[in-house]
């Protein structure tokens, strides 16, 4: 069976990730499956709804997060955050190699991004990955360096180092574990032409959730009506996101056999971005 048939059969799952103190406010997990060729989404919620007494602390909640893609093994997560560094911040080391050392190497997210500006210089390198799929920000920007930093040391190190799921593409996909990849809404919304402002509390922002979610709808996506009133009235977008990331997981494993195997060494240690 190919990778991509395999992929296809599996559960489907977009999570839209952060960094944030209040991590289970900002964490939104799209979830649903494929049925005649669409992704039918059942399921949208913050990551604090699997914890008791809906919690949002950061670590109890990333930790619920684990729980929850350890608990499907016949399942594909689109994860919304980076998965390794640019190839000049790596000291010479693979993929595995990195992540293994990457909680001991940098103990908080302030002295990962520290350690990234004085290796990097004065402008803040890229993957290649990134200026393929035209991501908005550096890995370790100011905007988005605690979203990389805790997802590489508190989902994807614990998760790789237990040998509980196929970190893809950098590690095959196996059936009988769960399998994670990288993916970047704003790429996505990029390759459909709907890069556009959706993000806030006024009404044009909240049409502009609703278009977009409309536009996607036509692309192979079906949901209720109920979740459909849950993304277009979560303001932040974060709901939206996690399902323009279960989009984007959902493309990408239809495409899955044209990717493993036939990729340049590069993006098996700097990783590769989904969209």
């Amino acid at each position: 069976m190919t990778f991509a048939a395999t992929g296809i059969q599996r559960r489907i799952y977009g999570v839209d990730f952060s960094g944030a103190k209040d991590a289970g406010r900002k964490i939104w997990v799209s979830e649903g499956f494929v049925e005649t060729g669409e992704l039918v989404i059942v399921k949208c919620y913050p990551v604090s709804e699997l914890v008791p007494g809906k919690v949002k602390d950061r670590d109890v909640c990333l930790s619920a997060l684990c729980d929850l893609i350890v608990s499907d093994k016949k399942s594909v997560f689109g994860m919304d955050f980076p998965f390794s560094l640019p190839r000049q911040l790596m000291s010479g080391k693979d993929w595995y190699s990195f992540i293994s050392d990457f909680p001991h190497e940098y103990p908080s997210a302030d002295q990962f991004r520290k350690a990234m500006q004085v290796a990097g210089g004065r402008s803040e390198l890229k993957r290649l990955t990134d200026v393929e799929v035209k991501a908005p920000f550096s890995i370790y920007n100011l905007w988005v360096f605690k979203q990389t930093y805790h997802g590489i040391r508190d989902v994807v190190h614990p998760l790789v180092m237990a040998d509980k799921v196929c970190a893809i593409p950098m590690q095959s996909p196996h059936e009988s574990k769960p399998w994670i990849m990288e993916v970047c809404p704003a790429s996505t919304l990029k390759s459909e032409g709907l890069y556009i402002s959706y993000k806030g509390r006024s009404e044009k922002e909240k049409r502009t959730r609703e278009y977009i979610l409309d536009e996607l709808l036509h692309k192979g996506i079906t949901i209720r009506e109920a979740l459909r009133e849950t993304i277009i009235n979560n303001k932040d977008g974060d709901a939206l996101d996690s399902l323009i990331a279960a989009y984007a997981t959902f493309r990408s494993v239809r495409k899955l056999d044209d990717v493993i195997g036939n990729l340049p060494d590069i993006y098996l240690r700097e990783g590769y971005t989904f969209f």
